[in-house]
């Protein structure tokens, strides 16, 4: 139940303070040197009150017939072994009023009051007085988020007792335990989020109002609430192998309906991966400046909280376009003061043509391409001086590819020249 007299719990306690600000009444002394004895003579208190909160109670009783035989008077309260206790001795005869705290809520209590004569000795016990501290309401609505990511929001509606200061919330744990996991700071502040939950997770919360005093209420019904799941997982992805100095990746689309794009991962050996890319298109070009390199892809979602699907166990493998054959240089050879070279022909589709690179002793480069034969005649040498010859095969795209074997020949001066050639014919037999 809420307290529901406040009012006259309140008017109760003005009265106090007033006791005790005013006259000067209310004074509690040690309970030292009061003495357990009976003085049978001792007015008794025949009307003894008490007006219960959350946590304290407050007492009021009316005045013995002959105060002039006290000196004051004892409060009693029964133990858990359903024995009186001296808990206060209030030396004050004019006095009317006490007030107890750090009790137990909708706990119930046994209390008795007694006059002290002014030798110490005590009156007979006034009828036990039995009380019930109140309970604060728990909070009548609480519900917890499931489509929020990574936290779950918990809310509930507030409590309309004004000595509510703050709600405590707790969280099912092990052993199906609750613990506190946080506060709020007032009592008009009526949520609380509990982060960093992993994905697709359930937990179990309730709340518990607290007073300024620190009285807890009740616990209010349990809720679940859910994290949010991650999107689920891509699949048919296929990379080419076909593009020069580039690799084409596409995936089938996510049926995600609040999906935000994709990032792409990499890796040269399919096994650490790093993202190179965050797309909104179920395709990505990735740009490899090197000829047949090879690389493995793998795809995530990432819907607009920021929840990334899993990645996929294995990655897909794609393949920049690799250099075409390498011809192989058959037979260099002089012939009428020209360097002839001829290589075997490169038996596939791609190869439309070849070009024959050139190199003399003085570090000279020529290029000489288009060429549609399997055959090159260098007639623009001169005597005396080395020169080196490889070949290389051309694609429709202009691509070449690996250096051929490389041949080196010169022509020798003028008047040794029938000879050289001579020599390089039979070389070449051999």
């Amino acid at each position: 139940m809420v307290f529901m007299r406040s009012k006259q719990f309140h008017l109760l306690l003005l009265s106090l303070l007033y006791s005790f600000f005013v006259h000067g009444c209310f004074q509690v002394f040690s309970l030292m040197g009061i003495k357990d004895e009976v003085d049978d003579k001792l007015p008794v208190v025949k009307t003894f009150r008490a007006l219960p909160d959350v946590t304290s109670v407050g007492f009021e009783w009316r005045l013995p017939e002959d105060i002039s035989l006290i000196d004051g008077y004892m409060i009693y309260r029964k133990n858990k072994k359903d024995e009186f206790v001296k808990i206060a001795f209030i030396k004050n005869a004019h006095s009317t009023h006490y007030y107890e705290g750090n009790l137990e809520p909708n706990t119930e209590y046994s209390y008795a009051i007694s006059s002290v004569g002014k030798d110490s000795k005590v009156s007979n016990k006034s009828n036990v007085l039995k009380i019930k501290t109140s309970f604060i309401d728990p909070v009548d609505f609480v519900y917890a988020s499931k489509d929020l990511a990574k936290r779950i929001k918990i809310f509930w509606s507030p409590s309309p007792n004004p000595v509510v200061k703050n709600y405590i919330i707790e969280r099912k744990g092990k052993n199906d335990k609750f613990v506190s996991i946080g506060s709020t700071t007032n009592r008009m502040l009526v949520e609380f989020f509990d982060e960093n939950i992993d994905d697709n997770t359930e937990h179990t919360y309730r709340v518990i109002s607290q007073s300024y005093e620190g009285a807890k209420s009740t616990p209010s019904k349990e809720v679940t609430g859910k994290t949010r799941s991650a999107p689920n997982m891509i699949t048919d992805i296929v990379a080419t192998n076909d593009k020069q100095r580039s690799i084409w990746i596409e995936w089938k689309p996510s049926d995600n309906k609040e999906m935000a794009g994709y990032n792409v991962w990499v890796s040269e050996n399919d096994d650490m991966y790093r993202k190179i890319a965050f797309v909104q298109r179920e395709s990505y070009i990735h740009k490899v400046d090197e000829d047949g390199a090879i690389r493995h892809y793998k795809i995530s979602v990432v819907d607009r909280y920021k929840l990334e699907s899993s990645l996929q166990e294995n990655g897909v493998r794609g393949q920049t376009l690799p250099p075409p054959p390498t011809p192989v240089v058959s037979q260099g050879l002089i012939e009428k003061n020209n360097i002839v070279i001829k290589w075997d022909k490169v038996d596939d589709a791609r190869v439309i043509g070849y070009v024959v690179y050139r190199s003399s002793e003085s570090g000279e480069v020529s290029r000489f391409g288009d060429i549609k034969t399997t055959s090159f005649i260098d007639k623009d040498v001169k005597g005396g001086i080395s020169y080196t010859y490889y070949v290389v095969s051309v694609d429709k795209l202009g691509m070449e590819s690996l250096s051929s074997n490389k041949i080196m020949l010169s022509l020798l001066p003028q008047e040794t020249n029938t000879k050289a050639q001579k020599a390089n014919k039979d070389s070449n037999k051999k």
